[in-house]
C-alpha cells in the first residue's frame, strides 16, 4: 500500500539532502502511534534487517536549488510513502490525520489530504519511472577496508545484484522462495539523451551514489509487488528506489 500526502508549501528552504531528516520524521511518527512498533523497524527491521518501506522524493509546485539548499515559494506539493506492512501505512495515515504537519529540519509543509493509493494491476509488464533514485551495489574490499561499490546500469552486474536483492525482500517478507524471477529492460533512449544519470546524495556523513531511469520489468507479480512497495535496490527505508507507473500523474 502507499499514500500519496499533498501539503501546501510557503516560501522556505530545506537541505538539498534532506533524507535523513524524512526517515527520521517517519520513525518519530510512527513512534506517536506504536512505540514497540518503531522501536522493531529501527532497531531490528524484518529478516536481513529489511524496514520494508520507501518514501519519494519530496515535489513542489515551485522550486529551485540553490547550493546545498532548495528554495521553495509558495505552491502544492506532494509526498508519497509506501510499505506492504499494512499496520505501517495505517500508524502513518493516523498519524499525519491527527497531526497534519511534515517537518524538514526547521522546516513545516501542512498536509491538506492523505490518499490511498491502489495496489499494481495485473499486467505481463510493467513500466515504471523513479520517484527517488535506486542505489545498488556490491560490497568490496580495499586494503582491509570493506567499502560499497556502486553499480550502474550500463554494467551487467547491475541487474544481477538488483535481482538478488529483490528475491532476498520476497524471502524475508512471505518466509518462502518466489516462484519465479524478473527481467529489467532500462530504459536505453533516455539513459543515452542525458549526460548522466547518476546522483551523488549525502546521507549524515557519507555519500551514496544513486541512480534515475525509468525502466521496464516483468516476470513473477509478486516479485515485482515486494519492489513497489517496498522500494527496489537498496537504502529503501532512507528514501531511495520508489517508483511508480510511468503514466502515473501527480
Amino acid at each position: 500500500m502507499r499514500l500519496k500526502v499533498s501539503f501546501q508549501a510557503m516560501e522556505s528552504t530545506i537541505p538539498l539532502n534532506y533524507n535523513y531528516f524524512l526517515s527520521s520524521f517517519i520513525y518519530k511518527r510512527l513512534a506517536s502511534q506504536n512505540e514497540n512498533f518503531a522501536r522493531f523497524l529501527h532497531e531490528k527491521g524484518y529478516g536481513k534487517r529489511f524496514k520494508f518501506f520507501t518514501f519519494s522524493q519530496l515535489f513542489f509546485e515551485n522550486s529551485r536549488v540553490s547550493g546545498e539548499k532548495i528554495l521553495i515559494f509558495p505552491g502544492k506539493g506532494w509526498w508519497y510513502i509506501s510499505s506492504p506492512v499494512i499496520e505501517f501505512v495505517r500508524y502513518m495515515f493516523s498519524s499525519l490525520s491527527e497531526d497534519p504537519v511534515i517537518r524538514v529540519e526547521k522546516t513545516e509543509f501542512i498536509v491538506k489530504s492523505i490518499d490511498i493509493e491502489n495496489s499494481l494491476p495485473d499486467q505481463s509488464e510493467y513500466h515504471f519511472v523513479m520517484l527517488s533514485p535506486l542505489v545498488v551495489s556490491v560490497p568490496e574490499e580495499n586494503n582491509g577496508k570493506l567499502y560499497h561499490r556502486y553499480l550502474h546500469p550500463e554494467e551487467e552486474e547491475f541487474y544481477e545484484v538488483f535481482r538478488k536483492n529483490l528475491v532476498k525482500k520476497y524471502r524475508a517478507f512471505y518466509g518462502k522462495e518466489p516462484e519465479g524471477t524478473v527481467e529489467v529492460i532500462p530504459d536505453w533512449d533516455y539513459i543515452k539523451s542525458r549526460q548522466r544519470i547518476t546522483k551523488r546524495i549525502k546521507l549524515k556523513n557519507a555519500f551514496v551514489r544513486a541512480v534515475v531511469f525509468p525502466f521496464k520489468i516483468r516476470g513473477e507479480k509478486k516479485l515485482v509487488e515486494i519492489g513497489y512497495e517496498a522500494g527496489f535496490g537498496e537504502k529503501n527505508s532512507m528514501g531511495f528506489g520508489m517508483v511508480a507507473l510511468k503514466k502515473y500523474e501527480r
